[in-house]
């Protein structure tokens, strides 16, 4: 199982704190899209734009490590790996 936890505003939007997805070696883009999926409820256009990049203020982490520093979208989650989703942060 993979866990994956939302934080802030996607928490609100999808009213789960985190969600057990079962699978193996599969790219982070490939998890969160088999997320949506599951919950039933999208959230990727919160993340990414049109062209798949993430936006600014995006957070994605590897077990605490951003994906920025591994493949990025691309980088790939296992068994036993835990992701933390931050979405872009409002304000004023």
């Amino acid at each position: 199982m993979i866990k994956i936890k939302f934080y802030s505003l996607i928490r609100l939007q999808l009213g789960i704190n985190a969600i057990d997805i079962e699978a193996e070696s599969i790219s982070i883009y490939d998890l969160l899209q088999k997320t949506e999926k599951k919950i039933g409820k999208k959230f990727i256009d919160l993340l990414f734009g049109s062209e798949k990049e993430i936006l600014h203020g995006t957070m994605i982490l590897i077990n605490g490590r951003n994906i920025w520093h591994l493949d990025n979208l691309d980088s790939i989650v296992s068994d036993g790996d835990e992701i933390s989703i931050f979405p872009p942060g409002g304000g004023g």
